[in-house]
C-alpha cells in the first residue's frame, strides 16, 4: 500500500506525458441515448435532454429553449465536432456558454456540436437549424486533430451507410467496468492501462486511430491527400452562407501536442513516429488557405499557447477542460463582436 501510494504521489505530481489521451477510446463511455439516428447526417444531438450537466433544447442544440427572439436580440449558431460541443464540461463551461456571458444580455452563442463530425456534416446540420434558430451568424470550427481524416471519410462514404462493410474488424475484448471506473480515480491504474494500450497500437483500431490523425502533422505526404475533401467542406460552408444570408466565421482549434511542445515528442513517440520530422503548423497554415474570402478566420493556436500553463487540455482525454474552453471564449469574443458588428 505504501508503495502504491508513492507511486500515485509521483504520476500525480508529473507533468502530462502526452499520449495519456488514448484511455478516452479505451475507458470512455458515451451514452447512445444522447443521440439520434439521421438518414442524412447520421447522427445529432437528441432533443430535450435534461442531466444536472448536459441539456438539449427542442432544437437538439445543447443548452435551453429558445425563447422568442427579440428585434434587437443577435444570435450565432456555433457548429463543429465534440470540441464545439464540450461534453467532457458542464452547460455553462462551454465557450458557446462563456460568449454568451461575454458579450452581453443581446447575444446569445447557440452550442449546435456534434460528436464525430467532419465540416461537412456541420454544414448541413447548420443549413437545417439557421431557419429555425435564426441567427445572424455563424461560427464554423475546425479540428485539426481529426477534422482532416473525418472528411476525407465523409466523401467516400455520406450519410447513414446502407450496407454493412465488407471487412468488420472484431472489438477488442471489453475492459471491466470497475477497471475502467478506476482508471478515471487512479493515475497509477490510468498509467498502466495506457502503456498497455500503447502496445496494441497496431493491434487495437481504436489505438490506431489516434496515429492517422497525429501523420498529417508529420509530413505534407500524409496532409496533402487529406486537404481537398476539406477545401470542398469549407467551401460548400461558404456557399451555405452566401445562400441563406448570414455572416460567417472560422475558428481553427489545435490539438494538444501542436499547443504543449512538452508532450509532442513523447505523443509522437508513443506511436511509433520521429518527432524531429514534423511540419506541425501544416494542417493549421493549410486550413487557414482554404476558407473562402471574405469568411474571416481565427486561428486559436497562439492563444492557447500563450495561457499553456492553464492547463487548457484534459490530460487523459484529447479535448478542452474548462480552462480551454474559457480560454477560447476569451480569444473568439472580439472575433465575434466584429462578425455581428457589435458597436
Amino acid at each position: 500500500m505504501l508503495a502504491f501510494a508513492l507511486t500515485e504521489t509521483v504520476f500525480r505530481l508529473l507533468p502530462p506525458m502526452g499520449p495519456e489521451f488514448v484511455l478516452s477510446a479505451t475507458t470512455g463511455h458515451m451514452d447512445n441515448a444522447l443521440f439520434v439516428d439521421d438518414v442524412t447526417l447520421r447522427v445529432t444531438l437528441a432533443p430535450n435532454i435534461d442531466t444536472p450537466n448536459y441539456t438539449t433544447n427542442s432544437l437538439g442544440i445543447r443548452g435551453p429553449a429558445l425563447s422568442t427572439k427579440l428585434a434587437d436580440h443577435k444570435r450565432v449558431l456555433a457548429i463543429g465536432d465534440s470540441f464545439t460541443l464540450g461534453m467532457q464540461v458542464a452547460d455553462d463551461q462551454t465557450f458557446s456558454a462563456l460568449l454568451t456571458e461575454a458579450l452581453g444580455e443581446n447575444v446569445t452563442v447557440l452550442n449546435a456540436g456534434v460528436p464525430g463530425y467532419g465540416t461537412e456534416q456541420a454544414v448541413g446540420l447548420m443549413r437545417r437549424l439557421v431557419p429555425l434558430a435564426q441567427p445572424e451568424a455563424v461560427l464554423l470550427t475546425v479540428y485539426t486533430g481529426n477534422d482532416l481524416r473525418d472528411n476525407a471519410r465523409w466523401v467516400k462514404s455520406p450519410g447513414m451507410p446502407t450496407t454493412p462493410p465488407e471487412v468488420v474488424e472484431p472489438p477488442p475484448p471489453q475492459r471491466s467496468s470497475w477497471l475502467s471506473g478506476l482508471s478515471k480515480i487512479s493515475r497509477t491504474v490510468a498509467y498502466a492501462i495506457m502503456y498497455a494500450d500503447l502496445r496494441n497500437a497496431e493491434s487495437d483500431f481504436r489505438i490506431r486511430e489516434f496515429k492517422d490523425e497525429i501523420l498529417p502533422f508529420t509530413d505534407r505526404d500524409h496532409l496533402n491527400p487529406l486537404m481537398p475533401p476539406t477545401r470542398s467542406a469549407i467551401r460548400k460552408f461558404g456557399e451555405s452562407c452566401r445562400d441563406i444570408r448570414v455572416r460567417c466565421g472560422v475558428a481553427i482549434i489545435p490539438p494538444a501536442y501542436v499547443v504543449h511542445p512538452e508532450r509532442l515528442q513523447r505523443t509522437f513517440e508513443a506511436f511509433g513516429i520521429d518527432a524531429d520530422d514534423t511540419e506541425i503548423d501544416s494542417p493549421q497554415r493549410m486550413i487557414r488557405g482554404a476558407v473562402p474570402h471574405p469568411i474571416p478566420v481565427i486561428d486559436l493556436t497562439e492563444d492557447l499557447k500563450t495561457h499553456a500553463d492553464r492547463g487548457p487540455y484534459l490530460i487523459f482525454d484529447p479535448h478542452f477542460s474548462a480552462e480551454g474552453h474559457a480560454i477560447a471564449a476569451t480569444g473568439l469574443a472580439p472575433f465575434i463582436t466584429k462578425l455581428l458588428e457589435i458597436p
